[in-house]
């Protein structure tokens, strides 16, 4: 679950998972795609992907950006708010040949968002839990997304939303550096079609909700 110098709000973050990276890139070795991601892939693939460029916000070691140049995307910019991600996903890169394609950035998206161009796919896995301002990450990556965008965000069932709250909850208590937030994700689905974006596919996980929308 990786989150989109890094400034001081979000350093709890940074570290959080920076210190998670490796295992990240052990599982990724072992497994390769997490199932939610291979959702996210079928319904970005709903379009043709060769020739478009990716924004990954949050990529955590790469592997949809990856994946994607693999299959014939033509750039890709990987964001990720922890150092460590950003380190693994260039190494990643360069083992795949992949280096002279994709770029990263270290640091967070919303602030960086002046710096970057659009891009024709935005991916979005397990970011928004990860942000609390979402209607300025929702803004920020709609405005650099020219074709598709791309997100997974915790399902809402008992669960999940337990699981959420009780770790906010403790978050607040023992005054952690880094928590995860639980939005309004029918609000937020509203928002981004209310940017001009229409739904396309959806399918879901035990744990996560797969979403994909195509600018009208």
């Amino acid at each position: 679950m990786s989150c989109c110098t890094t400034s001081q709000p979000h350093e709890g973050t940074n570290r959080f998972f920076s210190r998670w990276s490796k295992r990240y890139a052990k599982d990724y070795k072992k497994k390769g795609l997490a199932k939610e991601q291979r959702f996210l892939l079928e319904g970005i693939k709903k379009e043709p992907i060769h020739s478009r460029t990716i924004l990954d916000i949050g990529c955590g070691v790469g592997a949809l950006h990856h994946t994607l140049l693999r299959e014939g995307a033509a750039r890709s910019v990987g964001i990720d708010i922890a150092d460590g991600m950003v380190r693994q996903a260039e190494e990643f890169a360069k083992q795949f040949n992949l280096q002279d394609r994709a770029e990263y950035r270290s640091g967070d998206f919303v602030q960086l968002a002046g710096t970057l161009g659009e891009s024709d796919v935005t991916v979005l896995d397990k970011v928004v839990c990860c942000y609390e301002d979402l209607e300025a990450l929702l803004e920020a990556s709609a405005a650099k997304t020219k074709r598709i965008l791309a997100l997974t965000h915790p399902k809402e069932n008992l669960l999940m939303r337990v699981g959420f709250k009780t770790q906010i909850a403790l978050a607040k208590l023992f005054r952690w550096k880094f928590h995860p937030y639980w939005h309004d994700w029918v609000a937020m689905k509203a928002a981004i079609i209310a940017r001009g974006f229409e739904p396309v596919y959806e399918n879901s996980t035990i744990a996560w909700q797969v979403l994909v929308f195509r600018r009208v």
